[in-house]
């Protein structure tokens, strides 16, 4: 995608299709491309975003595309599709096809379908041969570590390893987040160059950061069926302050998502397509995919009937959250003999 925006703009492809699970970095090779075509002060004319699930958002794309503007100048069109490339039979398919087949001169269209593509569609074959393809992914370890000091280089500062590993431990990549950290820390730095670990858990929401982190270590550990454990982590995070409430919802939620994964992956989904279809990031979807298989479809039930009942018992005010907890863990060693 760097190479794309480093293209003078008369090599650029007229049409560009983006796929992948980098919604950061699809925004933002957007973002580049429309500031290299279009000038600042055209780009209210010039730049149109158009939503596949606006009303009729295929006639106003190609409208958009044929009508010339009134400042003149090349014009950019963001279109957003929502599942014309996702296999789903569909009467628009012709009509984007139509319009791809015969776009206009002067005009350039950037198709940011993100995680929406399946690649066995005919509709994704036929724009493939009209669009330039990129097709983004998750960035880890060097590529990740690469695009901080990226950010970083931009201001001005350095940032040491152990910053650097810091980082992609708290957050992953998170690219949105890592970004406003570091947002932050620019703004705490003032004058001093490099950032290190002692700096940076100065400035960043540690509690959080920390919470979250101990939190889906439980729930996994939870999944791993290792109840004793699971029991001596509450009992940690009790103590750090978390609310037990909150530790009860983020445990419904992973029930749920283990719930749906396990009948996902006996359909055939992969983990990545499993995550677009849940609508979830991919990465905590391929740590429950390696546990999914671990229950039977009889405990999944079991353990759906027992969270329920344990909440409903303490909104109705019958027991407190952290003995809730407590119970429900207890009840997990007799998950097979109940279920």
């Amino acid at each position: 995608m760097l190479a794309e925006l480093e293209k003078e703009p008369k090599k650029l492809a007229p049409i560009y299709l983006l796929g992948g699970d980098n919604d950061y970095l699809i925004e933002k090779f957007s973002r580049e491309l429309v500031q290299k075509i279009v000038p600042a002060e055209k780009r209210s004319f010039n730049w149109i975003r158009i939503d596949e699930n606006e009303e009729q958002a295929l006639f106003n794309l190609q409208n958009a595309a044929r009508t010339v503007s009134l400042l003149g100048g090349e014009k950019v069109i963001e279109f957003r599709p929502r599942g014309l490339l996702r296999g789903k039979a569909s009467t628009q398919e012709e009509k984007f096809l139509k319009i791809i087949d015969s776009w206009p001169r002067g005009a350039y269209l950037i198709i940011t379908a993100g995680g929406e593509i399946d690649k066995r569609t005919r509709v994704f074959k036929q724009i493939k041969k009209k669009a330039r393809f990129l097709e983004t992914r998750p960035l880890q370890g060097r590529e990740l570590y690469a695009w901080i000091k990226k950010q970083v280089e931009a201001r001005g500062k350095t940032i040491d390893q152990e910053a650097l590993l810091f980082l992609e431990h708290a957050f992953h990549n998170h690219l949105y987040v890592i970004e406003n950290e570091l947002e932050k820390v620019f703004l705490f730095m003032d004058q001093e160059k490099n950032i290190t670990r002692p700096l940076l858990e100065q400035i960043i929401s540690m509690d959080r950061v920390l919470h979250d982190k101990f939190v889906f270590e439980w729930v996994d550990v939870i999944s791993q069926k290792n109840t004793q454990r699971a029991l001596e982590m509450l009992g940690e995070m009790l103590r750090q302050g978390i609310n037990p409430a909150y530790l009860f919802i983020m445990l419904a939620r992973q029930i749920r998502l283990l719930a749906l994964c396990w009948e996902l992956k006996k359909l055939g989904y992969s983990a990545t397509k499993a995550a677009q279809h849940l609508g979830e990031h991919p990465f905590p979807i391929k740590k429950i995919y390696k546990v999914c298989d671990a229950f039977t479809y009889q405990e999944l039930f079991f353990l759906w009937q027992e969270i329920n009942e344990v909440g409903e018992r303490t909104i109705r005010g019958e027991m407190e959250w952290q003995p809730s907890l407590e119970h429900f863990l207890f009840r997990l060693d007799n998950r097979k003999t109940r279920s």
